[in-house]
């Protein structure tokens, strides 16, 4: 029995740990708007400097932290559904010199 609740303990605590993201990039906003409707959605996008990945944050958390657009940035974050990161911590860099 204990065998089998430390296998299910170690499944659930791997999944956790993999839907946990850290990202560094620099922020960028994108704005769409539904002409019928006359919605418009913010939100962000960051690629990740590490991985070429990228990854989508909601304006409103953005916001929240001080940070805008072109803001080079690490964000440790929860992946949700299609590509979102959900932020939990995060650090404004210095941007880099190309």
């Amino acid at each position: 029995m204990y065998k089998v609740l430390l296998i299910v303990f170690s499944i659930t605590f791997s999944l956790f740990c993999q839907a946990e993201e850290v990202v560094t990039g620099t922020l960028e906003e994108i704005i769409s708007e539904d002409f019928k409707t006359g919605k418009v959605e913010r939100r962000f996008s960051i690629k990740d400097e590490a991985s070429g990945n990228y990854y989508f944050i909601d304006a409103k958390e953005v916001k929240q932290k001080g940070m805008k657009s072109g803001d080079r940035v690490r964000i440790r974050g929860e992946r949700g559904d299609k590509r979102m990161l959900h932020m939990k911590e995060t650090k404004k860099l210095e941007k880099t010199v190309e």
